[in-house]
């Protein structure tokens, strides 16, 4: 796969049928805490995610293996990937961060079409520590990101207007 140092959207990822099949999945399954910030003294603005773990047979890894071979053809190739349903409500800020894998595609399920609901990409000051915003891409359903997990990203769930996320993050390692 050719996504170092790239971000690449791609809207209307999965077909219709299929966009449909997992939001009746997500309605049905129990998500459990994944994630919990407790930094702040307001309980209700903490950054909370929530998350089923799905596993190779699951038919929503097949669809996204399926729609990436379009797109790359040696995604098999890739030596190991995990797959999870992921529920993100609003928190407190943005927080920047890199993944241990090599690739994620993270897909929009389910929610309001906000910008604000969507992930930025960040630059690091190496000098200072801080992060910069140089690219915000917004909340659509059925939306796909790929990208280099090396990029400082984060979701973008502390602005105003935003609301709560369904999403499918799939990790891929080399």
């Amino acid at each position: 796969m050719k996504v170092k140092n790239n971000i690449i959207i791609k809207d209307n990822f999965f077909n219709e049928n299929v966009l449909k099949k997992i939001k009746q999945d997500i309605s049905k399954l129990k998500f459990v805490i994944r994630y919990y910030q407790n930094d702040s003294k307001d309980k209700k603005n903490n950054r909370i995610y929530f998350n089923v773990d799905l596993n190779m047979e699951h038919f929503a890894v097949k669809e996204v293996y399926k729609n990436l071979k379009k797109y790359f053809k040696n995604i098999k190739n890739l030596k190991k990937s995990e797959h999870h349903y992921f529920l993100s409500t609003k928190h407190i800020k943005a927080t920047p961060h890199m993944d241990s894998c090599h690739i994620n595609c993270l897909v929009y399920l389910k929610g309001n079409y906000l910008i604000n609901s969507g992930t930025g990409f960040y630059d690091k000051n190496e000098d200072t520590g801080e992060y910069i915003l140089n690219t915000h891409v917004g909340f659509k359903e059925n939306r796909a990101i790929i990208f280099d997990s090396s990029i400082y990203h984060a979701s973008l769930q502390f602005n105003e207007n935003c609301g709560t996320r369904y999403a499918m993050a799939n990790f891929f390692y080399n």
